[in-house]
């Protein structure tokens, strides 16, 4: 039997998947110290001296040791064990699959350039959302999260474009895990704030999803409320331009992602795959989302006139939270406000009282809902004139703002 290269094997498993490729094997564990390795026998073979498994991937010969490891397992090892070892081979591939396709009505396996340059930076695009929006969901990105879909890129490999309609294929890292936050030498990997390159590659997923029901939701309705609805399901800014790059000087264009997918080494592998489709057609709704998306996440001055439907104030005499309809003054429907004692009692007064609140402030959107920071001039207003003020033919005889 030939043997295969050891490196490979071990670049493609953990030292847990190798201590479990033994142990579900009839071999036995002795010896070895800590956190820092293990040794390993054949069951009742007590006169081999066995192989030793490092354990600490942060030591300098980590990879030289669970190379030697791998190649005393095989030597060592039944045929059970050398087919697991292959396994691991194979199911470790370059990643997960991302093949972003663009239609070009051009000659076979070309495509204009700068229909060319759009197809590259749809695939960038898409994948920085999907990171960033592991971290949280903006209507509004920019600079946000920019650590974590830095460090993802600089672990995702291009493939190879393919004949035919162009391809841009992508290559991400399934089990590498990504930080929200960047790291000093010395920090020990947090708890919470982390994500793997297969979450990241599910994020696509989910986005895209999203968005395709979005386009479908305006086209099917012709109502823009599905925009600021979805933000909190990923929808954003960002992913409107990337998926316009996508069908831009196109006659249509796809997103195909595929997972090998197994729980370990035991079970039979299976590929998960997820396509999305997109139109020329698209394209002017994906503008006009990306138009109110735009304008709704930049802070603004606003001067909202409103009813209170929510009252929300943990302890007596300290700060609360109040959520206000909308009567005019913004094109939200609904406000969410954070007031000082002082004010959160003017505003108990409105709702007790049937009467509108006018607050000055910030609003911001944040996922779907909309906020207004550092209010000032808040007023009561008798909601008959309110009413007054809405039926009559000019604003100004009973001014509100």
């Amino acid at each position: 039997m030939t043997s295969p290269s050891y490196k490979e094997i071990a670049s493609s498993i953990s030292d847990s998947q190798l201590a479990l490729i033994l142990e579900r094997s009839g071999w036995e564990k002795f010896g070895g110290q800590g956190s820092l390795y293990s040794r390993w026998r054949p069951s009742g073979e007590r006169g081999v001296s066995g192989l030793l498994l490092p354990q600490d991937s942060r030591v300098a010969d980590y990879a030289e040791l669970l190379a030697q490891a791998v190649a005393q397992a095989w030597k060592l090892g039944d045929d059970r064990v050398r087919s697991l070892l292959e396994k691991a081979v194979v199911t470790s591939t370059l990643g997960d699959e991302i093949r972003f396709q663009k239609e070009a009505q051009t000659h076979h396996g070309t495509i204009q350039w700068l229909a060319g340059e759009d197809l590259y930076s749809a695939a960038r695009k898409s994948m920085v959302v999907a990171a960033k929006s592991r971290k949280s969901k903006l209507a509004y990105f920019g600079n946000s999260n920019s650590h974590l879909a830095r460090s993802f890129l600089d672990s995702v490999l291009m493939g190879q474009t393919e004949v035919g309609s162009y391809v841009v294929t992508a290559y991400a890292p399934p089990g590498e895990v990504f930080t929200e936050k960047k790291l000093k030498p010395g920090d020990t990997r947090p708890l919470t704030g982390t994500h793997t390159g297969r979450d990241i590659t599910r994020g696509l997923v989910h986005v895209l999803e999203t968005t395709r029901e979005v386009v479908d939701h305006f086209a099917d309705t012709g109502s823009t409320s599905g925009f600021i609805e979805s933000v909190d399901r990923g929808f954003c800014y960002e992913i409107t331009h990337a998926v316009r790059d996508l069908v831009r000087d196109s006659s249509g264009g796809e997103v195909r992602i595929e997972m090998t997918v197994a729980a370990d080494l035991f079970e039979e592998v299976h590929t998960e795959s997820h396509s999305l489709e997109f139109s020329p057609a698209d394209y002017p709704i994906l503008e006009r989302a990306g138009n109110v998306l735009a304008a709704t996440s930049r802070p603004q001055r606003v001067t909202v006139l409103g009813s209170v439907t929510l009252l929300e104030r943990p302890n007596p005499g300290r700060p609360g939270l109040i959520r206000l309809d909308v009567l005019a003054g913004t094109s939200a429907r609904k406000m969410r406000v954070r007031l000082n004692a002082e004010d959160y009692d003017l505003a108990m007064d409105a709702h007790r009282d049937n009467m509108a609140l006018k607050i000055t402030g910030r609003q911001e959107i944040e996922g779907r809902y909309y906020w207004l920071y550092d209010p000032e001039q808040i007023e009561l207003i008798p909601m008959e004139v309110v009413e007054r003020n809405a039926g009559s033919p000019s604003s100004e005889q009973h001014p509100l703002f």
